[in-house]
């Protein structure tokens, strides 16, 4: 992989080692199993790794060899094949419910592959099951999940057929109250592919095959391929590895039966050529045969760059690559059209220096171009993470949201925004501007309630509505503070109320 750097390459030395030792034989696969045993301690194997544990184990059972956690790892295998038959049960209750709502749906990842290898269901674990459900049957299939007495943890259900669907997050974990495991109801594909065409394309070319005795549709073999390949990007190295694993036991089984044509087809429409690229190569070198034509596509400068800055976490990038990634995304239709995003002046103003002197000019420049209105509740343009049910965190350096006035704050009363600020050990500075002056603070280390008094001017554009914009340079992902395994780069959380509940 010439001018392939640790961050732009696909996989890392431990994910590679631990894709040769499961998909490999003799001596070469126990050289990798040693090599990765000697790297990563057991308790610190990726989530890739302990989903394929039945298959390392069956290497060392197969070639005799001494592991000091052996037994560890025959309790994660038996683990593996219970937790997968115990969760067949939620994903047939979720499979009725929506065939009563009828809502068109599709099961995804690890169950679409246990319908196509049911031997499989013993040889990965599954954290869950995923099912893929046309957006448009979201309140209808909403409805039956509530009666069957399925939860959602983190998310509200009043979400589900508005503020979700429009967020960063594809699809929402549900549970059923005193039983292990989750089923996502998924409203997209991909999380780094917003095209609702993309769902509606695997909807209307599902095909029905059997799971546990059970209907249930799936994929089409180039579909499933294709959101394997185009949910990699390289500074998730693990869950790379986990959708490489998959394509290539899908291609080492039914290789012949790919409708490679389709597969070139979305690789060209959605211009991911340097994904299958890095992809079709770790496959490739695992003896699968690949046609050349989608092994390597022809990638061009855009493509290759796009590539490099995916390889940086997405706490780590510039505002100036996020641009670029949000401007490549629309221009390759993997956004819905009208997403909300700044424009190359407004993240040149958010790039210099950062400060309370450009959030004036910014929020000028925003609020010429936004005609979004609040509908009673704050709209969340830019900037901001999912629904939670406490409220959301921003996401970033920057965020836009337009809010509602009563007729007082119209006339110049403040706007109290409460939230609280992720408690990282460190300061906390905080701007604003809403089109009356801007301002900043300094929330001292374990400070953690907030509540912002901004002054806004109501837009004619928004029927009276203010737009709120923020400045937040010292967002930091949890990841990076050892808090958490969240990648996202939160400072604060903007708390719902009652007269502004979203």
């Amino acid at each position: 992989m010439t001018g392939v750097t640790a961050s732009t390459a696909l996989l890392g030395e431990k994910e590679r080692l631990v894709l040769q030792a499961v998909t490999g034989s003799g001596e070469p696969a126990v050289d990798a199993f040693r090599r990765w045993r000697a790297l990563v301690p057991l308790d610190d194997i990726g989530y890739a790794a302990f989903r394929v544990m039945p298959l390392l184990l069956a290497l060392v059972k197969r070639e005799g060899l001494d592991d000091p956690d052996i037994l560890r790892m025959k309790g994660i295998e038996r683990q593996a094949w219970a937790a997968n038959t115990m969760r067949l049960k939620h994903l047939f209750l979720t499979m009725d419910a929506l065939r009563r709502a009828g809502a068109p749906f599709v099961v995804l990842k690890g169950a679409a592959l246990f319908a196509r290898m049911p031997e499989f269901a013993a040889l990965r674990a599954s954290g869950d099951y995923d099912v893929l459900v046309d957006p448009s049957h979201i309140g209808a299939a909403r409805r039956e999940l509530e009666a069957v007495g399925f939860t959602m943890s983190a998310f509200s259900f009043d979400d589900l057929e508005s503020e979700l669907q429009g967020s960063a997050t594809p699809g929402a974990a549900m549970t059923l109250p005193g039983s292990a495991g989750e089923i996502d109801i998924h409203w997209r594909a991909l999380p780094n592919l917003r095209d609702l065409g993309f769902t509606r394309l695997i909807l209307q070319s599902a095909e029905e095959h059997t799971l546990s005795g059970r209907p249930v549709p799936i994929p089409t073999l180039a579909h499933h391929l294709f959101t394997c390949l185009a949910r990699c990007e390289p500074w998730d190295k693990d869950e790379c590895l986990a959708r490489v694993l998959e394509a290539y036991f899908l291609l080492l089984k039914f290789g012949d039966a790919v409708d490679w044509r389709e597969l070139e087809r979305l690789i060209a429409r959605y211009r991911l050529e340097a994904t299958a690229s890095a992809f079709f190569e770790e496959i490739a070198a695992l003896g699968i045969s690949v046609p050349a034509q989608v092994r390597k596509p022809p990638r061009s400068f855009l493509s290759r760059k796009e590539w490099d800055i995916r390889g940086i976490t997405p706490a780590g990038r510039t505002n100036w690559q996020w641009w670029f990634l949000n401007h490549i995304d629309t221009a390759h239709g993997r956004r819905e059209p009208g997403d909300w995003s700044p424009t190359f002046y407004e993240t040149f103003l958010a790039s210099r220096n950062r400060g309370k002197q450009n959030l004036g000019a910014l929020w000028r420049s925003a609020s010429r171009r936004t005609s979004r209105k609040s509908d009673g509740r704050f709209k969340f343009l830019h900037g901001f993470s999912f629904p939670e049910k406490w409220g959301r965190w921003t996401d970033g350096h920057f965020a836009f949201l337009v809010v509602p006035l009563t007729s007082e704050q119209k006339n110049g009363a403040p706007v109290e925004v409460r939230g609280h600020i992720l408690g990282t050990g460190n300061r906390t500075r905080i701007g604003w501007a809403g089109g009356l002056g801007t301002e900043t603070v300094e929330m001292p280390p374990g400070q953690l309630d907030l509540t912002l008094s901004v002054r806004m001017r109501p837009l004619e554009q928004l029927g009276g509505d203010g737009l709120l914009v923020l400045w937040l340079p010292d967002a930091v992902a949890p990841l990076s503070l050892g808090i958490n395994l969240d990648y996202r780069a939160l400072s604060i959380g903007i708390h719902r109320t009652e007269t502004q509940p979203h």
